[in-house]
């Protein structure tokens, strides 16, 4: 998680307030939302294609940007200089095998997630040394991979600080708890449950750093939360603290598919 120490407030006008992150925070968090670095490394190709083909269904379902690199071997991803959000090993390669590259990596990455994907399943507990994350066996299960991308957002990649300047006050807030953002002119209001913040950055330049996953635009107005919508109609969006956002009408179908699938088949 980020620490809200790291991020700089200018000052703005009294009862508006200015969210603006240092410049490499701001970086760090485009690229923690928008850009999820995966590695692969298996030394069959084709299992690579077929991986890298379900990461990225993955990626395109749910308007997520994954940059994924293939590896053939342990030594070539240690010798990377790239950071990996995640990391997708086998075990049985030439050369190094996938547990040994998993401790050098656990050393110089301590938060790396880490997949093993294999047919040898016998060393399960021996991957539990180095914190893996998920151990499939080959062929792997299409949706269980999915699965695991669905933990990982639930648990990482939705909820992070942004500071928020009102007046003298300098308030942290997490994103999940922004119900939607409502726009006013070249400004904005950040609506969370019982607060109400008036924002001197569009609600664009605000939702550009929001996770794309769970905030949708339903109107030329309004960006919304998925998490805490009740209901919706041709119109409306209700939300579960009785708030309510218009629905364009341009947006309607857009916004019934998004939703669909942010539910993930969940529909009776």
């Amino acid at each position: 998680m980020l620490s809200c120490s790291k991020l700089f407030i200018h000052e703005g006008k009294a009862g508006t307030m200015t969210l603006i992150p240092d410049t490499d925070v701001l970086h760090y968090i485009l690229q923690r939302v928008y850009k999820m670095n995966i590695a692969v490394c298996d030394d069959e190709e084709y299992f690579r294609i077929l991986l890298k083909d379900a990461v990225y269904t993955y990626s395109n379902t749910y308007r997520l940007e994954f940059s994924i690199d293939d590896y053939f071997c342990g030594e070539d991803l240690l010798n990377s200089n790239t950071k990996y959000d995640m990391i997708f090993l086998d075990y049985k390669m030439g050369g190094m095998n996938g547990l040994d590259t998993a401790r050098i990596l656990r050393k110089n990455n301590l938060n790396c997630i880490i997949i093993f994907m294999t047919n040898f399943p016998h060393f399960v507990y021996e991957s539990f040394e180095v914190s893996t994350y998920r151990f499939f066996t080959k062929p792997f299960d299409i949706s269980k991979l999915h699965k695991a991308f669905d933990d990982y957002f639930n648990t990482y990649g939705n909820d992070y600080p942004l500071l928020l300047k009102v007046e003298r006050n300098t308030i942290c807030v997490q994103t999940r708890d922004i119900i939607y953002l409502e726009a006013d002119n070249k400004k904005c209001y950040i609506n969370l449950d019982n607060e109400k913040y008036h924002c001197a950055k569009t609600m664009a330049a605000v939702s550009a750093l929001l996770p794309a996953s769970i905030f949708y635009k339903v109107h030329k107005s309004f960006v919304v939360n998925f998490n805490y919508v009740s209901s919706y109609d041709s119109q409306n969006i209700h939300f579960k603290n009785g708030a309510i956002a218009h629905i364009g009408r341009k947006h309607l179908t857009q916004f019934k598919n998004a939703y669909r699938t942010f539910a993930k088949g969940r529909a009776i």
